[in-house]
């Protein structure tokens, strides 16, 4: 369907009226840059105050149906912990790519309180963004898996010689691939 401001306001209407997250299409937000291009180009080049007034109007439907859709996710990421039922149902790549970043984090913060409360406490006076992003970046090697726990692990030692777990049913954990492979094939773990 073509991108136009009514089709930008039937989106916002229907992300504020439901509950849940309203299908788009994997384009939309590239469609959606190209509108606000588009009409930017030609409320300059007729400098008419109707075109300024709609693309204002354009600019502040998106980000009312933006801000919606990211408080609907937030949400949804921190029910999928809790349960441990990943759902990235209507959201766009852009989003579920979001949806994981928060559930990996927020699982990351949850095994931190389960530590607390075995009492395993390390403290850690946090770092800078930067650093927390040069982390990150290093976690996210091609030999770590992301996975859900089936059931609950207890702590193990793995083939690197380093300690895993324990994992609680529906964890969303990081291992490295050869332990979520071995986990895997014992039903103990779910690969994402």
């Amino acid at each position: 369907m073509t991108m136009n401001y009514e089709r930008v306001r039937e989106l916002q209407r229907k992300e504020r009226n439901v509950s849940n997250i309203v299908e788009l299409d994997d384009t939309f937000y590239s469609e959606l840059a190209g509108f606000v291009k588009d009409s930017t180009e030609d409320q300059m080049q007729t400098n008419s105050a109707d075109a300024f007034r709609e693309l204002e109007n354009v600019m502040r439907l998106s980000r009312d149906l933006f801000d919606k859709r990211e408080q609907k996710i937030l949400l949804r990421a921190m029910r999928s912990v809790r349960t441990g039922e990943l759902d990235d149902s209507h959201m766009t790549p852009e989003e579920k790519r979001l949806y994981c970043d928060l559930c990996s984090n927020l699982n990351t913060h949850r095994s931190f309180f389960n530590k607390v409360l075995l009492g395993d406490y390390t403290e850690n006076n946090g770092g800078t963004c930067a650093e927390e992003q040069e982390t990150l970046i290093k976690e996210r090697s091609p030999n770590i898996t992301l996975a859900r726990v089936r059931k609950a692990v207890p702590r193990f030692v793995g083939s690197d010689s380093n300690e895993y777990g324990p994992f609680a049913a529906g964890d969303v954990i990081k291992l490295p691939k050869k332990e979520a492979d071995f986990l895997s094939q014992q039903n103990l773990v779910e690969i994402l």
